[in-house]
């Protein structure tokens, strides 16, 4: 099972033990038919949809200890993603069972429910009243915004904006899920310790996010110091950053780079660090709504802000050989391992294949750098010789099935090497990428 689904499962279970252990549980079970046993459905729809998109909004505000926890930052924003669209849908529910209900009080099939077990007095009644102020309102822009994350043809940078919307629409929300509990009778029980305490650390991230404090800790000032087409799609750059301490980087790691023309960090893999000269280097495909103008609006000595390093694409494990597998510009993690290898070789076998189309700017750089770091290159040129599939890469290093696997390339060609290696019964633990798909 995938990691991301593991921890969306653990998130679901929290909601469900949290209900479990409520009064609400007891009111379900007694009711003889729906419209008795609305209000504890709607307790449970609700409980369900706040525990999870808590969970998205706290890993969104990209506290470390939360990304060491699922394997890095990528790993991590999956789990947002999974937990997000699972919460929402929950929160869906609970939105258009509340709205039913309320047409059929209107129109008289169903009478006014009797579920406040706590009549609220004072203060709690004023936050539980301002809990419903702006609930219905916040619901429906957010289930605009979810349609416009979910629309791929919507372009990037109003994905982007409209997400920045969120923490305000879940302040809302979770100023509601608060204090509802109150009035349900759920206080001093498990499930509504577990609920109260899952909406004050989603509050937290959405703090962060809103008040722009996600990777503070994090943040280098910069400038462009070098900017050059290296092809006619490809761009090097290079940051000079005003103080590396405490910029504690290994090699394949990434960072957020927020660039002067534009409001919004984007991340790129790091091909190199020289802490002498306190330069990044990065070459970068272009490709993408924002790549594709880069180099046009990337001044000289231009200012930049540096977020990171981000990642667990590190090379880091236990595996005496280690096979690489390169596809385009996914080559540069590897040259930053390589780069590191120079200063320090490594007492493993490594075989780095380099899937490419035609001549490339890194080929003679490649043949330099794994010649003097006693690495095997393997270069698939993919006009001449075909795709590379799985079955090739088995052929050209024979001793993938006891190495751990390091990939960086398109993410068709990275679910084909998935496959294969599932088909062979190889440790998928041993398969390590990163995913820069944050949308």
């Amino acid at each position: 099972m995938k990691n991301y689904l593991k921890w969306t499962i653990v998130f679901f279970l929290l909601g469900v033990i949290a209900y479990l252990f409520s009064p609400s549980i007891k009111r379900l079970l007694a009711a003889d038919g729906y419209l008795s046993a609305r209000i504890a459905l709607m307790y449970l729809s609700g409980t369900l949809g706040i525990i999870l998109m808590s969970a998205a909004v706290l890993i969104s505000a990209r506290f470390s200890f939360i990304n060491k926890l699922f394997g890095g930052l990528d790993k991590a924003y999956e789990v947002h993603k999974s937990t997000a669209a699972l919460g929402f849908a929950f929160g869906l529910i609970h939105f258009l069972m509340s709205f039913s209900n309320r047409l059929m009080i209107k129109f008289n099939v169903i009478p006014e429910p009797a579920h406040s077990t706590n009549p609220l007095t004072g203060t709690i009644l004023s936050f539980y009243k301002a809990g419903y102020a702006f609930l219905e309102p916040a619901f429906i822009v957010l289930i605009i915004i979810v349609a416009i994350a979910i629309i791929r043809k919507v372009p990037y940078h109003i994905f982007k904006y409209t997400h920045k919307i969120i923490p305000i629409l879940y302040l809302q929300i979770a100023l509601h899920a608060f204090t509802v509990p109150f009035r349900g009778g759920w206080v001093d029980t498990i499930g509504g310790y577990i609920l109260q305490g899952m909406v004050i650390f989603g509050a937290i991230g959405a703090v962060f996010s809103l008040f722009n404090l996600t990777g503070i800790k994090h943040r280098y000032k910069g400038i462009i110091s070098l900017k050059e087409k290296v092809t006619s799609d490809i761009i090097h750059i290079k940051v000079k950053l005003d103080n590396v301490e405490n910029f504690n980087f290994s090699a394949g790691e990434f960072v957020f780079l927020k660039l002067s023309h534009s409001l919004e960090p984007h991340p790129f893999s790091v091909a190199g660090f020289n802490k002498e000269n306190k330069e990044l280097e990065f070459y970068i495909k272009e490709s993408g709504d924002f790549t594709s103008k880069l180099y046009d609006k990337l001044a000289d000595n231009s200012k930049v802000v540096v977020e990171g390093p981000y990642g667990e694409f590190n090379f880091s494990d236990t595996s005496k050989n280690q096979v690489w597998v390169a596809g385009g510009i996914g080559i540069t993690p590897f040259l930053a391992k390589l780069n590191a290898l120079a200063e320090n070789k490594a007492n493993i076998s490594i075989d780095l294949i380099y899937s490419k189309i035609g001549d490339t700017p890194f080929d003679d750089m490649l043949k330099n750098m794994c010649e003097k770091t006693d690495v095997t290159l393997h270069m698939v040129d993919t006009q001449k010789e075909g795709l590379l599939t799985y079955s090739k890469i088995k052929e050209i290093a024979p001793n993938i099935t006891s190495s751990s696997i390091w990939f960086c390339g398109p993410i068709g060609f990275r679910q084909a090497v998935f496959k294969g290696l599932k088909e062979d019964n190889i440790d998928l633990n041993l398969f390590h990428f990163d995913n820069f798909s944050f949308r």
